[in-house]
């Protein structure tokens, strides 16, 4: 693969990327927990998620388009807003007429997560995917490059979380380290801090 181009996420875009991410992320574990399977029936109802979350104001989406269609996206938020896009309690009955018992297990998960989250200023890497068929080709490590010069740049430290063996090998590659464990919905997650780097230089892991 060539050079990777990453750019912002355009509002016509959107749906394109929720359905990306609802692709991406329907085959993992914890997405298979909390939406109870990983049919078709499952994945429009992580879509419509998706969409929520990449469209929420706090966040700041980055995108890399492949042949006219979008290959990866990720999201980058800067704490307190990254607890913004969990869903509230008092939604969860709302959310139960569209998602039926996923909306539950939303929430439980989400409050999880919530718990975890540092209590201190960061940048939260939330989510970052990269369509199945184009994954192993560099896109997700170009998107993480660029997510740890920009907090490189502002000297900030950074977070995230993952329920993927794999992706805790990649996240150290760049300098995260795991700092709690925890199941989630019964299925193993791990969340990971990376210190703050007082350069502006980001060398390839």
């Amino acid at each position: 693969m060539g050079e990777i181009d990453i750019a912002n996420l355009e509002e016509g875009e959107l749906e394109e990327a929720a359905e990306l991410a609802s692709r991406a992320f329907i085959p993992t574990p914890l997405v298979k927990a909390v939406m109870n399977g990983d049919g078709e029936k499952q994945r429009k109802g992580l879509q419509k998620g998706m969409k929520r979350l990449l469209g929420h104001a706090t966040g700041n989406v980055l995108v890399v388009r492949q042949e006219a269609r979008l290959a990866g996206v990720m999201r980058m938020v800067t704490w307190p807003d990254c607890q913004k896009a969990a869903m509230p309690l008092f939604v969860v009955p709302f959310a139960f007429l569209a998602m039926g018992r996923a909306a539950i297990n939303v929430y439980k998960f989400r409050k999880t997560w919530g718990m975890y989250d540092p209590k201190q200023p960061h940048w939260h890497l939330d989510p970052l995917c990269v369509l199945p068929d184009l994954q192993g080709q560099g896109i997700g490590s170009a998107l993480l490059m660029r997510f740890c010069k920009l907090v490189d740049e502002q000297k900030m430290d950074a977070y995230l979380e993952t329920d993927q063996p794999g992706n805790v090998r990649l996240y150290e590659r760049f300098g995260f380290k795991v700092k709690e464990t925890e199941p989630v919905l019964g299925v193993p997650n791990w969340f990971m801090w990376r210190a703050a780097r007082y350069t502006t230089e980001m060398h390839s892991p």
